[in-house]
Order: structure tokens, then sequence, then C-alpha cells
């Protein structure tokens, strides 16, 4: 192997180690992009923690390298389509096999809850399962309902994130949400996605509409880390 190639391996190693430190930690991304962090300061806390694996002055040039600036102005302006973050505790997701008798008993269970009154109600069909999520309190009303055999798995003591848009069509949402909350480490069990098309915020905010909402279902012990972390997002 020629020296130019164990080079290039060298140099692409100390970038994934630089990129991968920044984008794994929400508060260093943020840190380089307002300028409250130093680049050699950073350059010597990789150093320590990868053991002494590269050199300082490769890491610093690598840092210098990464495209802060160009994914601050991203991030600004992905901020600015946020309108509102809401958390709701206290759901379950019920997966249910999916079966031609489990739609008329999902029909009628639907029927019981109360959307307007705050209650929540999501189905998900596939031609093998139904995943439901509900409140928690519900619970026990849907499963009552259906046999043991029919109920393939519970997911308990969850909390769904839910974010308002104000543009559908700008490219790149979900993935600036997903990535977020995966450098905080938070373990996303699923993503519901919705275009309502426009809808009038307030009389007060002419022009402002919410056209799009995600909601992000999240272990309830990650809820308020996971909100913390998009609430930062939209601060820009």
């Amino acid at each position: 192997m020629s020296t130019d190639a164990i080079m290039s391996d060298s140099e692409r190693s100390t970038s994934e180690a630089v990129r991968e430190t920044i984008e794994r930690d929400g508060s260093i991304k943020v840190g380089l992009a307002r300028g409250l962090i130093n680049a050699r300061a950073l350059a010597r806390y990789i150093q320590v923690e990868t053991h002494n694996q590269y050199s300082f002055e490769a890491l610093l040039s690598a840092i210098r390298r990464y495209p802060i600036k160009e994914n601050a102005a991203k991030r600004t302006e992905f901020a600015k389509l946020l309108r509102k973050i809401t958390m709701k505790d206290k759901v379950s997701i019920i997966t249910i096999r999916n079966r031609p008798e489990i739609q008329s008993t999902l029909a009628r269970f639907a029927g019981e809850i109360d959307s307007s009154g705050g209650e929540t109600l999501r189905m998900v069909s596939t031609p093998r399962v139904v995943n439901v999520e509900i409140d928690s309190k519900n619970e026990k009303r849907l499963t009552s309902m259906m046999t043991n055999r029919d109920i393939i798995r519970r997911r308990d003591n969850l909390a769904e994130i839910t974010v308002e848009f104000l543009d559908a069509d700008a490219p790149g949402q979900l993935a600036a949400l997903s990535t977020e909350l995966a450098m905080n480490g938070i373990n996303i069990q699923e993503i519901y996605s919705t275009d309502s098309g426009p809808m009038k915020v307030s009389e007060e905010q002419e022009g402002q509409y919410v056209v799009a909402e995600t909601s992000f279902i999240v272990f309830q012990d990650d809820a308020l880390k996971a909100y913390q972390a998009l609430e930062e997002l939209s601060d820009g």
C-alpha cells in the first residue's frame, strides 16, 4: 500500500472522529456554531477521549474543515419553521394481529374515544399488524375487546412529543428532528406525520399557518430530555 493511501485513510479516520464527536453531542455542535467552544479546546478533548489515537494538529485541522457555519445556517432556517412543541405523557402502543374481525373491533373502540376532548387514538395498519396508540388509561378497555392471541406486543410508559410546522414542503424536516433526538440519546419508538393543509394559527398572527405535524413516541423517562432537545433546536 502506498504512503498516499495510508495518509488518505488516516485523514478520513480523523475527520470521522471529529464528525462523530460533534454530531453525537448537540451541546458541542451548538457551542461551535455560536463560537462558545474553542477549536483547540475541542481538539484536546477529542484527543483525550480517543486516548491519543489522533494527533492534536490533525484533529484541529479536521475541526476547522467541519462545515459548522453551513450547518448552523441550515439550523437557523429550519428553526424558523417550527411553531410549537407539545408533550403528552402516559400513552401506550398496542400491536395487534390484523385480520377482518379486528377491523370491526377497532372501529367500535374508536367510536368510544373522545378525540375532541383530548383523548389519544392513532392507528397505523399494515397487512400483518395494526399499531394502536392510545392513552394508557384506555389500554384495558381496548385489550378487553380482543383475545390474547390477537395482541402481539404492548409498549407502556411512553410519551408523545409533537412538533408543528409552518411549511410542510421544506426538505429535511424529519431528518433534522430525528438527528437532534439521536444526538441526545433518545430512543424513538414510533413516528407519525400529518399534513393538515393550511390552518390559521391565530387572528393576531396573520400569514402564519400550521400545515404539518410530526409526533415522536419516546420512553416516558426520556420525554423531558426529548422536549428540551427539540425546543433548543427551535431556538436556532
